[in-house]
């Protein structure tokens, strides 16, 4: 419970940020990708895991009748915001919105043709999540995954390290490979997938998580990119001040177990 608390508490600080979860630098990218997934498979039933900044939301359903939308959003306060603010909007009363943890998705067996997630699979229990996102699609169904990634070659997950200082939410950013890996042990085959790189700047994001968790442990943030600099350099292009993430969009079809 304390977990949902603290990702309720996310979502909502997140909502008019877009920093991590659905900035403008990506929206472009993402939409194009989903919509190439919509026009080639045709889902009647799409589910988003989480409301984020809401703008894939309006995209998604602006001049499309023939989809059912579903959010299921862990804050109920951000939906009602979201509501509010779009209130003007008759294509809003469509969409279907569902406060729930993802680890207990409320949603019926077989039910969605495509889930889609975005920049929140490395702070959710992915185990459990995947599990339920696997039982909700319709075999043949759909997963669009988009999120940060580690470098190929950050075997020891040294970035993955680094935020878990700064961000007590953080589990774990995947390995391309290993993230494919992983879901195909869960019934997930992979299709196709791209990777692109974002920038960030190390002291923003080190401000941005002192805005929702209090004082960051600059003293070890900081240690630990001394330790690391050689490896946050050849990796990540750290340059003392940005850092340059990989970042995959993947489409996986669900398939029959076994």
């Amino acid at each position: 419970m304390e977990r949902l608390k603290k990702l309720q508490e996310l979502s909502i600080y997140e909502f008019d940020r877009e920093f991590l979860i659905e900035p403008d630098s990506r929206h472009e990218m993402i939409m194009g990708r989903i919509i190439d997934v919509i026009e080639t498979y045709k889902p009647r039933v799409i589910i988003k895991a989480g409301l984020g900044s809401g703008k894939i939301v309006l995209d998604l359903i602006k001049d499309r009748k023939d989809i059912t939308l579903v959010v299921v959003e862990p804050s109920l306060k951000i939906i009602e915001m979201f509501i509010e603010r779009n209130s003007n909007n008759e294509s809003v009363k469509d969409i279907r919105f569902i406060n729930g943890d993802f680890r207990y998705f409320p949603v019926d067996y077989n039910v969605a043709d495509l889930i889609i997630s975005i920049d929140n699979f490395d702070f959710q229990e992915t185990a459990p999540v995947i599990d339920e996102f696997r039982r909700t699609l319709q075999f043949d169904g759909n997963f669009f995954f988009a999120g940060i990634i580690l470098d190929d070659e950050d075997i020891e997950g040294v970035f993955d390290d680094f935020m878990r200082i700064i961000f007590p939410l953080h589990n774990d950013y995947y390995i391309k490979d290993d993230l494919k890996i992983f879901l195909n042990l869960k019934d997930f085959s992979f299709i196709k997938g791209k990777t692109e790189e974002f920038n960030y700047n190390i002291d923003e994001i080190k401000a941005y998580m002192k805005g929702i968790y209090g004082p960051v442990d600059n003293d070890s943030a900081d240690g630990f990119i001394n330790e690391n600099r050689e490896v946050l350099n050849g990796l990540y292009k750290y340059d003392g001040e940005n850092i340059s993430l990989p970042y995959f969009t993947g489409l996986f079809m669900r398939r029959k177990a076994g």
